[in-house]
């Protein structure tokens, strides 16, 4: 009876065994060298083009999109603040006022202007905050072109604002003021500490149930008025204003 051999199977499918495995593995380790070279030099090439177009834009003629505008200036070219109209009808200012901030936020609180014992009353129109619009955001015109849309695009911003509608001898002061404020974060974003923190962007333009931990306007810095949005409502005030005293002339 002949003996027994057992038959061992090469682990390798290789024709050249072993070393044309390994001369198989380091042709991969190449490759994936190789690719990962390529990735980081590209990466560093987008760096630098990102680089020349920031010194660009800080030293040519986009800077104005980086720098804050002076409101002295938009306010010497615009128009004055309040601005004067004439006497029209108290309703139909009221709805031009309410429906100019319609275009950029949501109405909050609204007074009418109202006739007391022969006096007229002031008129008030109040919003609730709006999240700034980014350069992805074309169709929200509460930032204005230019540093407004760049600063909400890399900041988190909001903008409130309050019209008042004066009576003044035979004409109207309309007076418009949009406050733009900053997000304050308790903890960095996408940070690992867990902690029950509401959201401050949504607070007032929502009734909870609850009653809230934080207060309303808790975690937004103020960062003052937004003059250009300003001068913004008042020139589209102004000449809706203008046309209707024009088709409409006092006889």
């Amino acid at each position: 009876m002949l003996p027994y051999y057992p038959k061992f199977e090469s682990q390798s499918k290789h024709p050249h065994g072993e070393f044309g495995r390994g001369v198989m593995n380091v042709q991969v380790l190449n490759r994936d060298l190789i690719k990962s070279t390529a990735r980081c030099w590209l990466n560093l090439l987008i760096g630098w083009v990102w680089i020349g177009l920031l010194t660009v834009c800080c030293s040519g003629g986009c800077a104005k999109y980086l720098v804050e505008p002076d409101p002295a200036q938009i306010v010497g070219a615009g128009v004055p603040n309040p601005l004067t109209v004439a006497m029209v009808d108290r309703q139909w200012i009221m709805d031009v006022v309410s429906d100019e901030l319609d275009n950029y936020f949501r109405i909050a609180r609204e007074e009418r202007i109202r006739v007391i014992d022969s006096v007229i009353t002031e008129g008030w129109i109040e919003t609730h905050p709006q999240m700034g619009g980014t350069l992805l955001e074309p169709w929200k015109g509460d930032s204005t072109p230019g540093f407004e849309k760049l600063h909400a695009t890399l900041q988190t911003v909001r903008r409130t604002a309050r019209a008042r509608i004066i009576p003044h001898y035979d004409s109207y002061l309309i007076e418009v003021q949009v406050n733009k404020e900053l997000e304050d974060r308790p903890q960095p974003l996408h940070s690992s500490i867990s902690s029950r923190v509401l959201r401050h962007d949504n607070s007032i333009d929502q009734d909870r149930e609850e009653i809230p931990v934080i207060q309303a306007n808790r975690g937004w810095i103020p960062m003052g008025r937004d003059v250009s949005l300003e001068q913004k409502i008042l020139q589209n005030i102004s000449s809706r204003v203008t046309k209707h005293c024009e088709s409409n002339p006092v006889q």
